[in-house]
């Protein structure tokens, strides 16, 4: 569906964040009144069971959603769902929901809570079963304590149960500047109907979109009631959507709707930018701290580094929705002082630390790239701020507080950073993942030769581009002997890195050798002696695959598209003979790219080559299945082993 816009309201109006992969945040209506009472929408037919969904543990029956933005600005929620369960194996999802709510500053009413037998017999939840928790991602940080969760423990639970949660959230006016919502419209399980709405003044704007939802599905309308317009969508007949290992996150991958009032992307920028910029006043303290910290430093990169490092080591960043919800940031040196803070006021007090080392420095926001979308600008795609520091000749230096140094491309790759211009202007730097351009490429080749005594030494030769190499995190010796080593191990068991020399190390391409040598004679039963060559494909320690599950139903997201090609000479004393080589592997291709290995003996010689290219970062469940099939047959006993007699 095409963006659509509904008029325009004031940017200061309020809403309420929730956490979980369905719901986002919320809005409201013109009245209190108007929304106490539920939508009219039929009676729930109970019926829908196993007969209907004979592969699912769970129905969703109906599932309301229905937001409201009063004209003083309060914010009200109302959800309402019916969920039956099938067996018992979703009991920890949907037994024991968890509401989240601000004391202070929400409202939280529960309207029903009840247990629907099979038989018909209602088992209200007994106050006994509701009980408050603090939330993991802030509990114990006094910035935070007003957050609180509504436990609601639901009884009767047996196969057939239909569980009915009906509660209701109401902000305050002014909690945060805008209204929005980032809502998944499909589950994990069927979706027999769900009806999401919002109602808002007439004279406010809501900007949305729907993605990912065939038109047979929805029945979108607008209707107007005593100064007040509400848009509501129905959804109907929603098959469920698993996840499974290494699917797309269900931004990308399954039904979305999401909706602001926001009017522009200027206005989300500068309102954060601005937010921030105000907490970036260093007191005495942090401008002690950066002084003597960095005294003897001269080099402006350096200072930043180090500064940077220091903070990132000490600093306890709450990373939640919570903390950043209402766009406000304490002063740099009350974060500085209590030593935890959110994600918004740890840039805060980075750009504060470089200005009081004398630094220039910038804020901006970093948002993912795969989830933005510009024209509905939502806090669900929000990661964080990055603090740019201005270098003497040479390109500004990128730190985001949580990953540290990051160039484009970076390992903090596919985000956007949106800052402004000095006339206010939004601009845009899309950062690259390492990879992302140019397939990441892993080259090893080399020559062992065993001895008389059984013991190898030998000479590897590694070439890393792209995703197998992060050169921010090389910044030490013992880091890069760490790559060199690890890369050795994923091509020979049981060898040591006696020595190694690093040849190039740049943004592009990392290239180094290394002098290897067995842990002692190789293994050996009577005259049968026995080396093994790692533990299959060397890519796969940095670019997993869900390799053990031969069913799939979802894409396969790779980091990124990649190359692996490995030449290794083994050299066997001449009296040896080869009793078992590692199996060769006729070339597999298809849509996805091409798998092959190819041993040859020649003598005492045997040479491996391993070819891997693999050419998309999504690859389709039927396409998996044939690449799944060849690199599992390189990581079997039989194509890692060789077996020598002498």
């Amino acid at each position: 569906m095409k963006h659509n816009v509904i008029k325009t309201y004031a940017s200061w109006l309020g809403t309420v964040g929730v956490a979980g992969l369905t719901l986002a945040a919320v809005v409201g209506c013109t009245t209190a009144a108007a929304l106490a009472q539920p939508r009219n929408t039929g009676e729930v037919d109970l019926g829908v069971g196993a007969t209907q969904f004979p592969d699912d543990d769970a129905i969703i029956l109906r599932w309301e959603q229905h937001w409201t933005l009063d004209k003083d600005g309060t914010v009200h929620r109302r959800d309402h769902k019916w969920i039956k369960l099938l067996n018992k194996r979703p009991i920890r999802q949907y037994g024991d929901p968890r509401i989240d709510f601000a004391k202070g500053e929400d409202k939280l009413i529960i309207h029903k809570a009840q247990s629907i037998l099979p038989d018909g017999t209602i088992l209200p939840v007994p106050d006994y079963s509701l009980n408050f928790a603090g939330p993991d991602d802030v509990a114990g940080w006094p910035e935070y304590s007003a957050w609180q969760q509504q436990i609601v423990s639901f009884g009767g639970i047996e196969d057939g149960v239909v569980l009915e949660l009906d509660y209701e959230v109401i902000t305050s006016p002014g909690i945060t500047p805008w209204v929005w919502a980032d809502i998944r419209v499909d589950d994990e399980y069927p979706v027999v109907e769900r009806i999401i709405s919002v109602t808002i003044p007439q004279s406010a704007k809501l900007t949305y979109q729907i993605d990912r939802v065939a038109d047979s599905h929805v029945n979108a309308k607008s209707s107007t009631q005593g100064g007040s317009e509400t848009r509501t969508w129905t959804f109907s007949d929603l098959a469920g959507v698993r996840r499974e290992r290494q699917s797309y996150p269900w931004r990308q991958r399954c039904g979305r709707l999401r909706f602001t009032t926001c009017p522009s992307l200027k206005e989300w920028v500068t309102t954060i930018v601005n937010c921030i910029n105000k907490a970036t006043v260093p007191d005495e303290k942090i401008t002690k701290f950066a002084e003597e910290f960095v005294k003897e430093e001269i080099d402006p990169a350096q200072r930043a580094r180090k500064i940077a490092k220091k903070l990132h080591d000490s600093f306890n960043i709450v990373d939640s929705w919570k903390t950043t919800r209402s766009l406000k940031c304490r002063a740099a040196g009350d974060v500085f002082h209590v030593n935890y803070g959110s994600p918004l006021e740890a840039a805060g007090l980075w750009a504060a630390a470089m200005r009081a080392a004398g630094l220039q420095a910038s804020v901006s926001v970093g948002v993912d790239a795969t989830a933005w979308d510009e024209l509905v600008p939502t806090g669900s795609s929000l990661a964080g701020a990055v603090v740019s520091v201005d270098l003497p000749d040479a390109e500004p230096m990128h730190i985001h507080p949580q990953h540290g140094v990051f160039k484009s491309p970076g390992h903090w790759g596919r985000h956007l950073l949106l800052g402004l211009t000095e006339s206010g202007i939004p601009k845009k730097t899309y950062i690259y993942a390492r990879g992302e351009e140019e397939p990441s490429e892993l080259n090893i080749s080399g020559r062992i030769v065993v001895g008389d005594d059984g013991s190898a030494t030998g000479e590897l030769r590694t070439r890393l581009t792209g995703a197998f190499y992060d050169p921010d995190n090389l910044d030490s010796a013992g880091a890069q002997k760490s790559l060199v080593t690890g890369m050795a191990g994923r091509i020979l068991a049981g060898f040591n890195v006696a020595s190694h020399s690093v040849l190039t190390l740049s943004d592009e391409t990392f290239r180094a050798t290394a002098n290897v040598a067995s842990d002692g004679a190789l293994q050996s039963y009577e005259k049968q002696h026995l080396l093994k060559l790692g533990d299959g494909p060397a890519f796969l320690a940095d670019t997993p695959l869900p390799l053990g599950q031969s069913y799939r139903s979802t894409d396969v997201h790779l980091g990124s598209r990649l190359r692996e090609q490995v030449d290794l000479t083994i050299e066997i004393p001449e009296k040896w003979s080869v009793s078992i080589a590692p199996a060769s592997l006729a070339a597999v291709t298809g849509s996805w790219g091409s798998v092959s290995q190819k041993v040859e003996v020649d003598k005492n010689i045997i040479r491996l080559h391993r070819a891997i290219k693999i050419n998309a970062e999504r690859i389709h469940p039927n396409d998996f299945k044939q690449l799944r099939e060849a690199i599992n047959a390189l990581r079997v006993e039989q194509s890692l082993l060789l077996v020598c007699t002498g």
